[in-house]
């Protein structure tokens, strides 16, 4: 197997490093121009106070659970082993589950968290956060698409060719070796997503546990426990290159 390049094998660091990026322009734009660096959340909500700031957030926490949803779909078919796995690699292609409507479902969940990642910061930053995202986002999806097209040649270009990488289209028919998915590898899979989904609805509830630093250290957390439960996780990958 080839080792994939650098940067995707640290992609998690590399999302990490560009969510950050955009917090610390956003707040730095703001303040140039002189524009509120309140969070866009704050600034949607105006002059109905928490209530409205409540609601804002109750919306916004579909987009988390959305994102842990499709990724744990998608993960139950490759295995927390493959997701997490640090070089893109394939033993057979998966046309099963999300997989029938999207090539990477798990990159698109990634996506659905950046409308409630948004709302914590600066509006200025919101650009920056999207555009930043989407190109590494479409760098991770054809970097894997190389490799699926040099493991599985004809087949696999067969099956780009029906489909697009992040936009769900109708779906195609399944494969006839398509394996059952494995519900509690999903969810190990996404211990980290669960965290971010939970989190969302208990901000929707109290709002103010979002000036409460302990609350960051248990995202940390949630991280740490993600990584160890993958690590640790006896199956191999079985199908499409990894998805983090």
């Amino acid at each position: 197997m080839t080792s994939s390049p650098l940067w995707y094998r640290m992609r998690g660091l590399m999302m990490f490093l560009i969510v950050f990026l955009s917090f610390y322009l956003a707040y730095g734009i703001s303040n140039a121009s002189g524009q509120s660096t309140l969070p866009t959340a704050w600034q949607l909500a105006g002059d109905n106070g928490i209530e409205r700031f409540r609601l804002v957030f109750a919306i916004a926490a579909l987009f988390p659970i959305a994102t842990f949803w499709l990724r744990c779909w998608g993960a139950a078919y490759l295995r927390a082993s493959t997701v997490w796995a640090a070089d893109a690699s394939a033993s057979r292609l998966i046309v099963a589950g999300p997989f029938r409507y999207l090539r990477n479902p798990l990159y698109l969940g990634n996506l659905l968290m950046l409308p409630w990642i948004a709302l914590l910061m600066p509006p200025s930053g919101i650009p920056i956060l999207v555009v930043a995202m989407l190109l590494f986002v479409t760098a991770l999806s054809r970097h894997e698409s190389a490799v699926l097209h040099d493991r599985f040649g004809a087949e696999y270009d067969a099956y780009a060719a029906k489909l697009h990488a992040l936009f769900p289209h109708a779906p195609v028919p399944a494969s006839s070796d398509a394996p059952t998915p494995n519900w509690g590898d999903g969810v190990r899979s996404e211990i980290l997503t669960l965290f971010f989904a939970a989190l969302a609805i208990a901000i929707a509830i109290a709002p103010m546990l979002l000036v409460n630093r302990w609350l960051w250290g248990v995202v940390l957390l949630g991280y740490l426990l993600q990584r160890f439960l993958a690590r640790r996780d006896p199956q191999k990958g079985e199908a499409d290159a990894p998805q983090e």
